[in-house]
This record gives C-alpha cells, sequence and structure tokens, in this order.
C-alpha cells in the first residue's frame, strides 16, 4: 500500500466538457487524473458546461466523483438546453461559475497545476487570466498542431490556429505534448519552460475481456473527418479480399445514424457480399469487445504535419487488446514500434503496402497473434496510464521551481 505522501497537491483539468462520456480528449484528461489519483495527488475536473443533448446521461450530477475524480460542471447543468437565449444564459453562469470555485478551491487549498485542453483563443485567454488571478501554474495539454488540420479551413479558424501557435502558447508555464513533433515545436517557442511528452494513455485493465466466437474481421476505428482514411482503407481491403472470407469493420465516429446508412449504402454497392460493416455510437463495452475479437487493428498515418504532430488515442486501446496492430511508419510509429515485432507497420501511405501487411495476418496467423501480444506488453510498459503517474508528479515539482 502506497503511503500518502502527496495529499498536500491537488491538479485541476479545464476547458474540457462530456466529462466522462466524451471521446478520446476527454479520455485522455480522464486517464491523466487517474494517473495522478494512482500517486495519491487530489484531482479535479471542472466543465464550464453542460454539452450532452437532453435525455443523454440523464441520473449523472453536475458535481460529484466518478472513478475517485472530483467533477463539478460549474453551469450548474450537464445538459445543452435547446433555444439560443437558454444557451448562452448557460455559457455566462458557466464562466461566473468557474471564476467562483477556483477562487473557492484556492481558499482550500494551494493548486500544484491546472492542466488546460481548450484551443479558442477567447477561452485560452481567460483560463490563463484566471492562473494568473489565482496564482497558480498552467499547463497547455499540446495534442495536435490545429493550423496543420485540414478540416479547420475557415478563416477565422486559421486566424485563431496561427495566433495560438505563434505567440498565445508562449503565455503557459509548460507542456505536455503528445508527440516528438509537437515536443520539438514547445521547445522552439518556448526553450526555457518545462515540457513533458505524454503519450496516448490507456486503462488496460478496461481491456481484460475474454474474445467470444465471431468471423474474421479487419477493425477500423477513427472520425468521419478522416475520409481520405476511410476511403483509403477500403481501398486496401478491397485489393485483398477477392473472396471476402474476412470481414472489415468499421467504427465511424462524428455521423448521425442517418449519415451512417447512407455511407453503408454506399459501400454495399461496391461489394457483392456486403463484407463492410459500418458502426457509430456504440456502447464502450461493445468498442472494447470488437477491438477484442478482431483479428488486427487499422490506423494508417500519411505522411503530413498532422498525422506527425498527432498519436491517436485509438493506439492504446488497440495495443490493449493484444492483436496486431497494422500501420504506416510515419509521426509516433517511428518511435514506438518496430515492423514485424510489436506491430506490422508499411513502409510508406500506399495502398499497395498497406494491403500486403493486412494479408500478412491471413496468411500468417500464428505470428500475428505473436505481434499481437508483443504489442501487448510495448503497451502496457509505455502507455498504461499508471506508469505515468510518476511522471506527472516529477513535472509538477520542476514546474514550481520555474515559478
Amino acid at each position: 500500500m502506497k503511503i500518502n505522501t502527496n495529499s498536500d497537491k491537488h491538479v485541476v483539468f479545464l476547458g474540457e466538457a462530456r466529462f466522462p462520456y466524451g471521446l478520446a480528449s476527454v479520455q485522455r484528461m480522464t486517464l491523466m487524473a487517474k494517473s495522478l489519483l494512482h500517486e495519491n495527488v487530489k484531482t479535479t475536473i471542472i466543465c464550464r458546461k453542460g454539452s450532452w443533448n437532453v435525455g443523454e446521461h440523464p441520473n449523472f450530477n453536475y458535481r460529484g466523483n466518478f472513478e475517485g475524480i472530483d467533477y463539478i460542471y460549474t453551469s450548474k447543468a450537464v445538459h445543452k438546453p435547446k433555444g439560443f437565449v437558454k444557451r448562452n444564459i448557460q455559457k455566462i453562469r458557466g464562466v461566473y461559475g468557474e471564476f467562483t470555485y477556483l477562487r473557492n478551491l484556492k481558499k482550500q487549498q494551494p493548486i500544484t497545476m491546472a492542466i488546460l485542453s481548450n484551443r479558442k483563443i477567447l477561452h485560452v485567454l481567460r483560463y490563463l487570466l484566471f492562473a494568473a488571478y489565482f496564482d497558480f501554474p498552467i499547463v497547455l495539454n499540446f495534442v495536435e498542431m490545429a493550423s496543420s488540420m485540414q478540416h479547420r479551413n475557415g478563416f477565422l479558424k486559421r486566424i485563431n490556429d496561427y495566433i495560438n501557435e505563434k505567440w498565445v502558447i508562449r503565455l503557459f508555464d509548460g507542456a505536455l505534448p503528445i508527440s516528438d513533433k509537437l515536443k520539438n515545436y514547445y521547445h522552439g517557442t518556448s526553450p526555457n519552460k518545462p515540457c513533458l511528452k505524454i503519450p496516448v494513455i490507456c486503462d488496460f485493465d478496461i481491456f481484460d475481456v475474454q474474445k467470444t466466437p465471431s468471423e474474421e474481421y479487419f477493425l477500423y476505428c477513427g472520425s468521419i473527418s478522416y475520409r481520405e482514411v476511410i476511403d483509403f482503407i477500403i481501398d486496401a481491403y478491397s485489393s485483398i479480399s477477392d473472396d471476402e472470407n474476412a470481414k472489415l469493420y468499421m467504427i465511424v465516429s462524428g455521423e448521425s445514424r442517418e449519415e451512417t446508412a447512407r455511407f453503408q449504402d454506399e459501400i454495399n454497392t461496391r461489394f457483392k457480399t456486403q463484407p463492410i460493416k459500418l458502426y457509430s455510437n456504440i456502447p464502450y463495452e461493445q468498442l472494447v469487445q470488437l477491438y477484442t475479437n478482431a483479428i488486427a487493428l487499422l490506423i494508417p498515418l500519411r505522411d503530413t504535419v498532422q498525422d506527425a504532430s498527432r498519436f491517436p488515442h485509438k493506439i492504446g486501446e488497440y495495443l490493449a487488446s493484444g492483436n496486431p496492430v497494422v500501420t504506416t511508419n510515419f509521426g509516433e510509429i517511428q518511435t514506438y514500434f518496430e515492423d514485424g515485432k510489436t506491430a506490422l507497420v508499411a513502409s510508406d501511405y500506399e495502398v499497395g503496402n498497406f494491403a500486403e501487411k493486412m494479408k500478412f495476418v491471413l496468411e500468417n496467423p500464428e505470428k500475428a497473434k505473436e505481434i499481437g501480444k508483443n504489442g501487448y506488453r510495448l503497451g502496457l510498459a509505455e502507455f498504461d496510464y499508471k506508469v505515468l503517474g510518476q511522471k506527472l508528479l516529477t513535472f509538477t515539482k520542476n514546474l514550481s521551481r520555474q515559478q
């Protein structure tokens, strides 16, 4: 049993919503909090406003404790109200609630560090002002180079991202980048400030489930905003699936059921036996089971600034399933993985090369399983949340010496 030597420390998380039932960004925040709890550090997640639709998670209170993590929705509502006026009143209540809640926290116990996950300048500057007013260090949860993201092509978004990455980022007391690319970028903008790379994080215990009988299938999980990647995977699958015995399952986020159905119809017209199955908005327990039953999990990365900067959350989950990961040799893949040992890594982002790695799984099932087990061991050593708590704790100490 650990001695509670860090109970005087308190780390707060700012700028996210939908805790604890959000997507990758919320899961990353939650797992960072759990890693600190593992080191007996008190954590609090502060959400400004409700973002769920009315009827979602109806019994979730606006304030409480979830798996040891204190949390609060400072608007005192976890759901998004209908109507322009009501939504904006909730936003104002949330901002005022943030201020008063931080003031009260500061009176009870010094805030060791705040971790911010937000890229909208208006909010970022407000949090920086809060940190200055209440005199606590604030660091950036730095997970992507927003200016390189293809879907952020609106003029105002471009201006926002440019100002953030050129100037506002320098105002933080430190950063927690997810990749070497972002770590090097932050060192270039703020060379004298502390910086700790926090890669993908996963709770490996959640994936300790038994396989269930199922047909053979490859699995891809990702956002519809990466439609180019989805089409790439479909083309790779098409080139190896003459008999269509091994299926392709795709879990696609960011679509309504109607949009998913239209996409499914589009795919069905291309394949005679309908071997590709789409999922959307499924319970997390079902997601875990789909990962666990797959013969391989697909995540091609492209030779772009966007993919070199990010480190997809699902890679940690893929590894936790114990099944082989099929990917490409770009970004963080080069840092952690070795082709044929811990993953199946195509040398470039090319349909034929990626398809060959998928074909290897079909032709060498025992070797593929061994690669999956090696990947699991790598992930457990590098990405399980329990191994990151001590690093974060050391970072807070280095941060305090900078103040």
